[in-house]
């Protein structure tokens, strides 16, 4: 074989298969408890505006059934506060007068009042922290006598105590430890509000991929993002909310760790492109298995490029990062931005 027929074989060897196996601490598969960040919110300022927290958050936070299509947790809502979660992401359908947890058609076996009850059992056990909780509207209507609005507000009046009640578009943290804070995604339905308006943050939610290859697309506004709000972090008071999530053509734990399989440590998936033919490609990807130098172009996951990136441009701002399966690595990433 001459040198030429070589370097082609060789080439085309890595990329044709996956990359070695991966582990980095953005990114978690796995069922047990990561260190425990239960107070970092104790050291922030009550003067400091909520909208001007850096917090880690977790998307679709109640959806752990259904296969690799639908599941994007792998840790239990008090598993994710313990770890440093403060921004939950809540579907709710509402069916029987009451609300379950759906990602989609899928239910996800637990109620609206089990979520409540562990974040209440948080709280109480917590008081300096703050929850901000998104609550929107899942799936289809079905056996209900009344609006999603009266059913809604049922709820918050039974869970008055640890509910902020809106007194400003702009509550300090001090007037909200011990409370969930809701991102109402819904309407009043002739109610006053029941918590701050979702959109009233500027939000990134890039949510749909139609290939693997859309993942670069999905980090480019990812980063794009991430740039406005630590460029903003002075004089922009709105707040910024920034989804690291996308499914449809991908499955949620490949836009979150870029691997071919769920695993923690699984191998992540090569693009099919090398360097030096495609260097210009993907620039943010990293280059593996190089050999005699030529070297496969991997694809990385939203959630170690957004770690990676915050830890590379320090701020004092980030916004609310929104990801599926968070490493210890990318929540710490996030709080660090407030010290």
């Amino acid at each position: 074989m001459n040198k030429l027929k070589f370097l082609l074989f060789a080439a085309t060897l890595c990329s044709s298969f996956q990359s070695f196996a991966h582990y980095d601490n953005g990114y978690y598969h796995d069922s047990t408890d990561l260190p425990s960040k239960k107070t970092w919110m104790k050291g922030l300022n009550d003067s400091l505006p909520i909208r001007k927290i850096s917090i880690p958050g977790t998307h679709d936070s109640g959806s752990f059934y259904g296969g690799d299509a639908v599941q994007t947790q792998s840790l239990s809502i008090s598993q994710q506060l313990n770890a440093g979660v403060r921004f939950l992401d809540v579907r709710l359908r509402h069916i029987g007068d009451s609300f379950s947890i759906h990602h989609g058609p899928v239910y996800q076996h637990q109620r609206f009042g089990h979520i409540l009850n562990d974040v209440a059992a948080f709280l109480a056990e917590n008081p300096s922290e703050t929850v901000l909780m998104r609550v929107k509207k899942e799936h289809t209507e079905e056996g209900n006598t009344r609006r999603f609005e009266d059913t809604f507000n049922d709820y918050y009046n039974r869970y008055s105590n640890i509910i902020w009640t809106p007194t400003s578009w702009r509550p300090n943290l001090g007037d909200t430890r011990g409370k969930i804070v809701f991102l109402q995604n819904f309407g009043s339905g002739g109610y006053p509000n029941f918590g701050l308006s979702y959109y009233s943050f500027d939000i990134q939610d890039k949510y749909s991929v139609t290939t693997n290859w859309d993942l670069y697309s999905k980090w480019t506004a990812v980063k794009s993002h991430l740039n406005k709000a630590i460029n903003s972090a002075n004089n922009y008071h709105r707040g910024f909310i920034n989804y690291l999530t996308a499914s449809g053509g991908s499955f949620p734990y490949f836009i979150a760790s870029g691997h071919s399989s769920p695993g923690t440590g699984a191998p992540r998936l090569l693009t099919g492109q090398t360097t030096p033919g495609w260097k210009y490609s993907y620039p943010d990807f990293p280059r593996v298995g190089c050999f005699i130098g030529i070297c496969s172009i991997a694809f990385e996951g939203t959630n170690t490029l957004t770690k990676n990136f915050i830890n590379q441009h320090p701020s004092s701002y980030v916004g609310i990062v929104v990801a599926d399966f968070p490493g210890t690595g990318l929540i710490e990433s996030v709080i660090k931005a407030n010290y």
